[in-house]
């Protein structure tokens, strides 16, 4: 039903036959239409809406219209794209999601002397060593100290080994499975309201800036050397030389590290809480009422005429 109403284009098909190239007539799937402002600020045209677990927009159509064809109806109203990932995740789809996107250990580390360690060529198929384990890199997020392998590792001593033979010396200070390791940390006691939070009602706590002082200010990241702009930081770790600087430890990755003494996790969101609050925030949508769906229809059959 949706896509039967995009115009269709040439687009060139190969014979695996002969190698031969001829033309073939397809939907233009990537024309983007969305509903107008007009129709989306109608008095009563849409009710707010929470979607049930594991409920599928066909059937919502299907109670709602008597259609589960009109199910695009649903995703159009929600600026939804993509009705895999941009559509709410029943419990057990998020459950396969979050072991899929956050397997492995998040491996956080400095260098031997507890001061930040930055080097570009960590993710170039560099791996990470203790003993007789080694485990590839997979992921490298500076920005947390952090680097996310596929075996566990012990705190202490440990080296990344680059491809072009550097031998990196590192200090592990805490391995966690990935999917309960920190995505964040947050300014708690912040009533501040962040991102697109009008269209949902939601409220979230200011992100903290991990290099700041745990005492939820934030710090200009270009006086620890602009690794927001993105230039290296050689070494954070002394409250001399540049104006503004502060020590790993007093931050709130080094705190988080436990560099100074036991970890703390106060002010860490984990992925797993982190993804399951983004995945929350899609529950509630907004539904067409029945009175304003063919109008809407006529719109959208409009618009991919122009």
């Amino acid at each position: 039903m949706y896509f039967s109403k995009f115009p269709l284009l040439s687009y060139p098909s190969f014979s695996s036959a002969d190698d031969s190239k001829r033309l073939v007539a397809a939907r233009n799937i990537l024309r983007r239409v969305a509903m107008s402002e007009e129709t989306k600020s109608a008095r009563g045209a849409f009710v707010e809406y929470n979607v049930k677990d594991g409920e599928r927009p066909e059937q919502i159509a299907s109670r709602v219209y008597g259609n589960p064809d009109d199910h695009w109806l649903i995703l159009l109203a929600n600026d939804i794209l993509d009705p895999y990932h941009d559509w709410y995740k029943s419990s057990t789809a998020m459950e396969e999601y979050v072991n899929k996107k956050h397997s492995g250990y998040s491996v956080f580390f400095t260098n031997s002397s507890d001061e930040f360690l930055y080097n570009s060529s960590i993710y170039e198929g560099s791996t990470l060593s203790q003993g007789d384990v080694s485990s590839s890199v997979v992921e490298y997020q500076p920005n947390l100290c952090k680097i996310v392998v596929g075996s566990f590792f012990n705190t202490g001593t440990a080296t990344i080994g680059l491809t072009n033979g550097t031998q990196l010396t590192v200090k592990i200070h805490r391995v966690l499975p990935s999917y309960i390791a920190a995505h964040h940390f947050q300014m708690v006691g912040f009533t501040a309201t962040v991102g697109p939070t009008g269209e949902n009602g939601a409220e979230e706590i200011p992100q903290a800036d991990p290099f700041a002082l745990q005492t939820n200010q934030y710090t200009d990241y270009s006086k620890l050397g602009g690794l927001g702009l993105g230039n290296p930081v050689t070494g954070i770790r002394t409250s001399t030389g540049v104006s503004g600087s502060v020590a790993l430890w007093e931050t709130y990755i080094g705190k988080y590290m436990g560099i100074s003494g036991s970890a703390v996790d106060i002010y860490a969101v984990s992925n797993v809480v982190h993804e399951t609050n983004t995945n929350e925030r899609k529950r509630k949508i907004k539904v067409l009422h029945p009175r304003y769906a063919d109008s809407a229809k006529r719109e959208f059959e409009a618009l991919l005429r122009i």
